[in-house]
């Protein structure tokens, strides 16, 4: 029962309805009486506005405001009263003034708003939930697929009932999906844009040496990923990229020819083959960013591996030719030469571009301001405008 003008704390238990036990979440919220005037809008500290189609689970006329518990419906996705407490009785006179009902009611919305607001979401929800609760834009959310953490930022502006595209972001060897978060800073790019979500999974064994190239479970991790963000963030099937850095470039440059049917484009920042294989497929566009003074590719054959990572994805082109354009590029702070190559697709062979860079001191990096002091240029932002191409041009 609220009193009001006393600070009454409200006990709010959630039951996961797919699961056998009670403890699926439990979270204890102490909340302020509010005064009675109505709004439309979550009050005062919860900036995130309610979704335009949820509504509270009270009856307008109830008259004993004692429920506490509640049950969490996937179908619905609202808050509904349990089978065995308490409910409001319809019709029965109210036991208090008026007020004091309405005060109820709107510690109850508060309540609400919590549950459904963006920031809470992350706060209860640490980790996969077994439910499927309304997603909120500006967002970064963990989930476990296959027992693998998957990182899914959905930009604030992301309009609903739109479409998106997906860019899957994979870290290197003993890096891991929160590192090549902040390395790639892929979420200021999304935020940036609002037409894609970024993605970050993590390997199979954390922070691991490589991902499982050719591994059917790991095929499998990937088709599942997408899946999810098909299912869940309305994301377009045929609008899923990857871009990898280190192993996790090598990673996609093994998708782009094994999974063409999930991948629509890659991109590898400072990685080369994962290994010599026989690639059957005609693979999908892609994109190499390459530092020609890095140390970690140097040890793996250098200016020969990066020849013979052009060679496997131009392996189709009938005509052997080069690229079709140079574009120089800004060579400010600590890059002392950069161009764009593009090879347009020919026969069967897709397109590639080649960020072909040098440091002025040897690093393993993900190219950007934040890693490269002085430097305009963003290897984000130009994965990004590769796949927006690929987007426009027919498939």
């Amino acid at each position: 029962r609220m009193q009001e003008g006393k600070k009454n704390t409200l006990d709010v238990k959630l039951f996961d309805e797919a699961a056998d036990g009670v403890d699926a979440v439990k979270r204890s919220s102490t909340v302020t009486s509010f005064p009675s005037t109505a709004s439309t809008a979550c009050p005062g500290a919860f900036s995130s506005p309610c979704p335009s189609d949820f509504s509270s689970p009270w009856p307008s006329d109830f008259s004993t405001p004692s429920i506490a518990t509640w049950t969490l419906s996937s179908a619905s996705q609202r808050l509904l009263p349990t089978a065995d407490v308490a409910r409001p009785h319809r019709g029965v006179p109210a036991a208090h003034p008026p007020s004091v009902h309405k005060l109820a009611a709107w510690a109850l919305l508060v309540l609400v708003v919590v549950l459904c607001g963006g920031w809470c979401m992350h706060e209860l929800l640490p980790t996969a939930p077994k439910w499927s609760l309304r997603q909120h834009p500006g967002t970064r959310r963990r989930h476990v697929v296959d027992g693998r953490d998957v990182w899914v930022y959905l930009p604030s502006k992301a309009r609903a009932g739109t479409p998106l595209s997906a860019v899957m972001v994979l870290h290197g060897s003993y890096d891991s999906a929160l590192g090549i978060m902040e390395a790639s800073a892929m979420e200021h790019v999304a935020e940036a844009d609002s037409s894609f979500i970024a993605v970050f999974p993590e390997m199979a064994q954390c922070k691991g040496i490589s991902w499982g190239y050719g591994n059917a479970s790991e095929v499998k991790f990937f088709r599942d990923v997408s899946n999810l963000l098909t299912r869940q963030y309305l994301v377009a099937m045929d609008q899923v990229f990857a871009v990898g850095h280190s192993s996790g470039g090598s990673m996609t440059l093994f998708l782009q020819n094994h999974l063409p049917d999930v991948f629509r484009g890659v991109a590898a920042v400072e990685a080369g083959l994962p290994e010599k294989q026989e690639w059957t497929g005609n693979g999908r566009p892609t994109m190499v960013v390459w530092n020609h003074n890095d140390p970690v590719l140097a040890e793996y054959g250098g200016e020969q591996l990066y020849n013979d990572t052009l060679s496997m994805l131009r392996r189709r082109d009938p005509t052997g030719a080069g690229p079709s354009s140079v574009e120089p590029l800004s060579t400010s702070g600590g890059v002392v030469n950069a161009e764009l190559l593009t090879w347009p697709a020919r026969g069967s062979n897709p397109s590639t571009s080649v960020v072909s860079w040098k440091s002025s001191a040897p690093t393993h990096s993900w190219l950007n301001p934040t890693n490269i002091k002085g430097t305009t240029l963003d290897a984000s932002k130009m994965v990004w405008q590769f796949f927006k191409n690929i987007l426009v041009t027919p498939s």
